[in-house]
C-alpha cells in the first residue's frame, strides 16, 4: 500500500514538473517573439524614407552652388592673335595662332589668301581679289591650253566654273576649285555692294558639314578683255569671300572670321603693281575697289540681320546630338556649354538653362561649364 502511495506521489510530482517546464517554455517563447518584433520595428524606423523636410535638405546638399561652378574658355574665346604678312609684302592680316596661311599671287590682279585651322579644317577663311570664271569644264580646258601656249602659265586642272553671271551659280558650280561638295543655300542675305549677293549656305568640306558666308561680285566681261578667248562667255569673280566653320559651332566662330576679314590690308605697292598689270592687259573691266574693312562691315551687317530660325534649329540639333545643353550667365551675359543634366544639379539663380527656341542660340559660346 505504501508503495502505491509513493508511486502516485512521484507521478504527481513529475506531472507538476512537466507542467512547469511547459509553462516556462511558453514564457520564453513569448519573450523571444516580443524582442524580435521590437528589433524589426527599430530597423524599420532607421531605414524608413525621410520626411519631406529631410528629403528637401538631402537634395539641396547634393546640388551645387555658384561656388562649385568652373568655367573653361572655349577655343574661340581664348585666341592669341598674330599678324601674317605675305613674303612680297603685298598683304597683311590677323590670324589665330596655330592657323595655316596659304597665298597665291595669280597675276597680281588676282591675289588669293586662305587661312585655316589644321586641327579643324572646316574653320576656314578665303579671300580673292579677282579672277576669271568659265562656264564649263570643256571651255576651261580649251582656255587652259591657250594660256599655256600663249603665256606659258598653267593654272591647273580646275578653275572657277560659272554658267551664269550670278553669285549662286559661281558657288554651286565651283566646288572642285574651292574644295567643297554639296553646296546648299540657306538664305540670300542681300546685296554685297560690289556686284553680287551675300549667301548663307552649307557645304561639305574635308568631310565636315560646315556653314558659312559666300559672296563675290560676278559680272560679264566683253570678249575684248582677252584676245585668246573663243567666245564672250568669260565672267569676272571680284572680291570673292568664303568664311566657314563646322555647323555646330559656326555662331562661335563668326566673330573670329569677321575680325580676320576686317584686318585684311593690301599695301600701296600692291595696288600700284596691280594697276600696272591692268594697263598691260588693256582691260576695261572694273576691278575691286572696296577696302576689306568696308566689305566685312557689309557682310557682318547682313549676317546680323538674317532670319536666324535655321541657326537656332541647327544649334539645338547639334546640342542634342553631342549630349550638351547651353547655360546663360545672368551676371556676365556669357553663354556656356554644359553636359546634359548639368542644370538639374544646380540650385542657384545666376546660371540659367537656355530654353528651346531662344534667340540666345545665335550668340557665341565662350566657355564650358562644369563642377
Amino acid at each position: 500500500m505504501k508503495k502505491r502511495i509513493i508511486a502516485m506521489l512521484l507521478a504527481m510530482g513529475m506531472s507538476f514538473a512537466i507542467a512547469g517546464c511547459g509553462e516556462h517554455k511558453k514564457i520564453e517563447e513569448g519573450t523571444s517573439s516580443n524582442t524580435e518584433a521590437d528589433d524589426t520595428e527599430e530597423y524599420q524606423k532607421i531605414t524608413a524614407a525621410p520626411t519631406t523636410q529631410e528629403t528637401t535638405e538631402a537634395t539641396t546638399e547634393e546640388k551645387n552652388s555658384d561656388a562649385d561652378v568652373k568655367v573653361t574658355p572655349t577655343e574661340n574665346a581664348s585666341i592669341k592673335w598674330t599678324t601674317y604678312t605675305t613674303p612680297e609684302g603685298y598683304m597683311t592680316f590677323d590670324v589665330p595662332e596655330g592657323w595655316q596661311v596659304e597665298y597665291y599671287n595669280i597675276d597680281i590682279i588676282g591675289y588669293q589668301i586662305t587661312a585655316y585651322d589644321p586641327d579643324s579644317p572646316g574653320r576656314r577663311f578665303y579671300f580673292c581679289t579677282a579672277v576669271t570664271s568659265y562656264p564649263n569644264y570643256e571651255e576651261w580646258q580649251w582656255w587652259r591650253q591657250n594660256t599655256i601656249s600663249t603665256f606659258g602659265i598653267d593654272y591647273g586642272e580646275y578653275w572657277y566654273f560659272s554658267p551664269e553671271a550670278t553669285v549662286q551659280s559661281l558657288f554651286e558650280n565651283s566646288g572642285d576649285y574651292f574644295g567643297y561638295t554639296d553646296f546648299n543655300v540657306i538664305e540670300n542675305l542681300g546685296d554685297n555692294g560690289w556686284g553680287g549677293d551675300i549667301l548663307q549656305a552649307t557645304c561639305v568640306m574635308d568631310g565636315v558639314n560646315v556653314e558659312g558666308i559666300f559672296t563675290s561680285g560676278v559680272l560679264d566681261l566683253p570678249i575684248e578683255v582677252n584676245p585668246v578667248l573663243a567666245d564672250g562667255l568669260l565672267d569676272l569673280a571680284d572680291g570673292t569671300v568664303i568664311m566657314t566653320a563646322p555647323e555646330e559651332e559656326y555662331t562661335n566662330w563668326e566673330g573670329v572670321l569677321g575680325r580676320m576679314f576686317a584686318s585684311l590690308t593690301f599695301s600701296d605697292q600692291y595696288w600700284d603693281d596691280r594697276a600696272a598689270m591692268q594697263r598691260q592687259m588693256r582691260t576695261t573691266a572694273t576691278y575691286l575697289s572696296y577696302q576689306a574693312d568696308a566689305m566685312s562691315d557689309m557682310i557682318m551687317s547682313s549676317w546680323e540681320a538674317r532670319n536666324n530660325t535655321y541657326d537656332i534649329t541647327s544649334q539645338q540639333y547639334s546640342d542634342a546630338t553631342l549630349g550638351r545643353e547651353r547655360i546663360y550667365d545672368t551676371e556676365t551675359g556669357d553663354i556656356y556649354y554644359a553636359e546634359n543634366g548639368w542644370s538639374d544639379n544646380y540650385y542657384g539663380d545666376r546660371y540659367q538653362l537656355i530654353e528651346t527656341g531662344s534667340p540666345l542660340y545665335n550668340e557665341p559660346v565662350t566657355g564650358t561649364i562644369s563642377y
